[in-house]
């Protein structure tokens, strides 16, 4: 379970909880979804109609940036939230695996929600910078003493001076510092500073924008003359970013300006450089299939793509930048990808240009979504960070040895219309729409909504994330009293692991069951509910059981019975999806994990599976967050996550023999894109949902498929 405040979120993967809406489209919807794959002809032409456009812990959660060891082998770093505040906190994490506090942010004066890793000098001290707080909200730049008293060394105005600093800073042997900060400056586009020891700041250079770069994210790297290297996101001659170098007088130097295309496109992270003056770094798009790249750009400017990544088992989307060793090899992480397509990994990539990928992050013990790269000791392990994952899917602290064997080495435990529907919805006989969003409402933990005919939004519920629940990913069913059931990720009486609920007419809610997350209870239910005559509920939790989530029943009184218990091989695993019943009592559904690829399965009354189909080709869209629905001939329809011809996700469908086809390919554009949710159809074949992205706010939209 992941919680996000402010409705910035990515699936499976965690946005910054106060990431600006700037930043959260061109840093993760622009990184995910430009894929360009043939499409898969189905036998009908379907036309789109969007109906609706949606507007808009105590020891630390959710460490974007990496770790800095000491010589004893302490680990330091920042996490984004959680802290006494919830602005997030510096950390240090000992040989045994404990977790010291060494600061808690306030959001205040002193800074809030640092992203940026910190640098150490031979005192102890740590550096580093907060993107918020500070007097004029703008971040500031601070020191963190051995004994955990900190403090400001220069307050970001938000003015010509920067604004906004998501990287950390390095340090020279003088003790001044050096950094950029994503916008503002003379022309709103970032800049790169230096503070002295006093903490007086001189602005190197400041982007305009235009061929020179722009929204610097990264640091700055140093050589022996003072000259700094860095990359820009965006901006250049391609708008696709560049690498740069600024001189001691300030003076700018563009060293290469990326297309998008073959040569990468959108460098967020840094770059190292060699004895030989070569830089390395990541794009995190481009290449031949748009799922970015591993480069290097020489001293005349010449960059070489050194790996293009396929999305397979090497990973896709690499945010973070790379390590070189001795030998040349380089050392990373991917945000996307891995084996199977299950989840990110670390990979080595060595100088021949052979990329090796054993290890990644599929499930939430482990870890997941490494934003951050990793660093290296002098035996060959690896250590880095990840955003979530963990007991409290809070992130956590990992080692890697040569052999690929992870250790966690700490868990962080975390500390008015709704926006961003996850869910679809359903129709009642009236024409009216009923569905929930992620985030929003006066809980902020999301709501459940009514959409009349003509496009009125009512909210019925919002939820606290206390007992009542909090962030539902699902949406509703309704019974012929107008009684509405559903689920939340989390909430209840365990607050991370969710509940099952009943929504009268009224508003009135009432607990069903509470998740305890136990070896056979299932946990986290991502997927909403059925109901049958009897009054019994079906439904899956993402996690639990005995590791890979369930398929479960639950009885009038609230009793749990769990039917199926996945594997993580070839029936699949983590079911974001819910359940369809037939009137035999077979169950039908999609996981979105497996060995050889998410499938569609079928769950006999015996609790015996049956696999449909398999999505082994992202040519036809891949991995179903979504379930399926039926016809009366025996025909499933539904939505993948990604894929189609624009990489936005399909509608498919499946008919009884195993015949698939996509019906409609999302663009991103004002049709939508990225549909978590599923489908509804009504009796003339119209097929409705949602998307998560896309419409005139990028917001997401409710859409209509008619069939032509």
């Amino acid at each position: 379970m992941t919680i996000a405040q402010d409705g910035c979120r990515f699936p499976v993967t965690q946005q910054p909880p106060r990431c600006k809406k700037r930043a959260c489209f061109s840093w993760l919807a622009c990184a995910i979804v430009a894929l360009t794959i043939a499409q898969a002809q189905a036998q009908t032409a379907y036309s789109e109609t969007v109906l609706h456009n949606f507007a808009s812990p105590p020891k630390g959660a959710f460490p974007y940036a990496g770790v800095i060891s000491d010589s004893a082998g302490n680990l330091y770093g920042t996490a984004n939230s959680g802290g006494a505040a919830n602005a997030g906190v510096v950390y240090k994490v000992d040989t045994a695996g404990r977790q010291t506090v060494l600061y808690s942010f306030t959001g205040g004066a002193d800074g809030g929600n640092p992203y940026g890793g910190v640098v150490r000098d031979a005192a102890g001290n740590l550096y580093g910078t907060t993107v918020y707080g500070g007097a004029a909200s703008s971040g500031v730049v601070f020191k963190v003493d051995s004994s955990g008293h900190e403090t400001v060394l220069y307050t970001f105005s938000g003015g010509d001076d920067g604004g906004y600093p998501y990287a950390g800073v390095i340090r020279d042997s003088a003790g001044n510092l050096y950094g950029t900060t994503s916008l503002r400056g003379n022309a709103q586009w970032g800049v790169v500073y230096s503070l002295d020891p006093t903490g007086n700041e001189t602005v190197l250079y400041s982007f305009t924008g235009e061929s020179d770069g722009a929204s610097p994210y990264a640091g700055v790297i140093r050589d022996s003359a003072g000259n700094l290297y860095g990359t820009a996101s965006s901006g250049g001659t391609g708008n696709m970013g560049v690498v740069y170098k600024v001189d001691t007088a300030g003076h700018e130097t563009v060293l290469y300006s990326f297309t998008g295309g073959a040569d990468g496109g959108y460098p967020y992270a840094g770059v190292i450089r060699d004895s030989s003056g070569n830089l390395y770094g990541t794009a995190q798009q481009g290449g031949t299939r748009n799922l970015g790249v591993i480069y290097s750009v020489n001293t005349a400017g010449q960059e070489t793509v050194l790996y293009t990544f396929t999305g397979a088992a090497d990973g896709a989307a690499p945010y973070a930048g790379v390590i070189r060793d001795s030998a040349g090899n380089l050392y990373g992480t991917t945000l996307q990808g891995g084996i199977g397509n299950v989840g990110a990994g670390v990979y080595k990539l060595d100088p021949a240009g052979h990329e090796t990928a054993p290890p990644n992050f599929p499930n939430a013990p482990g870890g997941t979504n490494p934003y951050a790269g990793v660093i290296r000791d002098s035996a060959g392990n690896l250590y880095g960070t990840t955003t979530g994952g963990g007991p409290a899917n809070a992130g956590v602290v990992y080692k890697l040895s040569p052999a690929g064997q992870e250790t966690v080495l700490y868990s962080f435990t975390g500390g008015a219309d709704g926006r961003n529907p996850y869910a679809g919805v359903t129709r009642d006989s009236a024409g009216n729409l009923y569905g929930t969003t992620l985030n929003g409402g006066t809980g902020k933990w999301g709501v459940v909504y009514e959409l009349d005919p003509a496009g009125h939004e009512t909210v019925l519920h919002s939820f606290t994330l206390g007992a009542d629940g909090g962030l539902p990913y699902a949406g509703v069913i309704r019974d012929s009293a107008g009684n509405l059931y559903g689920t939340t990720s989390a909430g209840g009486y365990e607050p991370f692991w969710g509940v099952v609920y009943k929504l009268d007419p009224t508003g009135n809610e009432t607990v069903l069951h509470s998740f305890g997350c136990g070896a056979f209870d299932g946990c986290v239910p991502y997927a909403g509910v059925i109901l049958d005559a009897a009054g019994n509920l079906y439904g899956t939790t993402h996690e639990g059981g005995t590791g890979r989530g369930v398929v479960y029943k639950l009885d009038m009184t609230g009793a749990e019975t769990v039917l199926y218990t996945f594997t993580g091989e070839a029936d699949g695993g983590s079911p974001y999806a819910g359940v369809i019943r037939d009137s035999a009592g077979n169950l039908y559904g999609t996981t979105y994990l497996g060995a050889n690829g998410s499938v569609v399965y079928k769950l006999d009354t015996a609790g015996n599976e049956t696999v449909l189909y398999t999505f082994t080709s992202a040519t036809s869209g891949f991995l179903p967050y979504a379930g399926v629905i039926g016809d009366s001939a025996g025909n499933f329809y539904g939505t993948t996550l990604y894929g189609g011809t624009g990489g936005w996700g399909v509608v498919y469908k499946l008919d009884p023999s195993g015949n698939y086809g996509v019906l409609y390919n999302f663009t991103g554009g004002a049709d939508g894109g990225t549909p978590y949710a599923g489908l509804i159809r009504d009796s003339a074949g119209n097929l409705y949902g949602t998307t998560y992205y896309g419409g005139k706010s990028g917001a997401g939209v409710v859409f209509k498929l008619k069939p032509q």
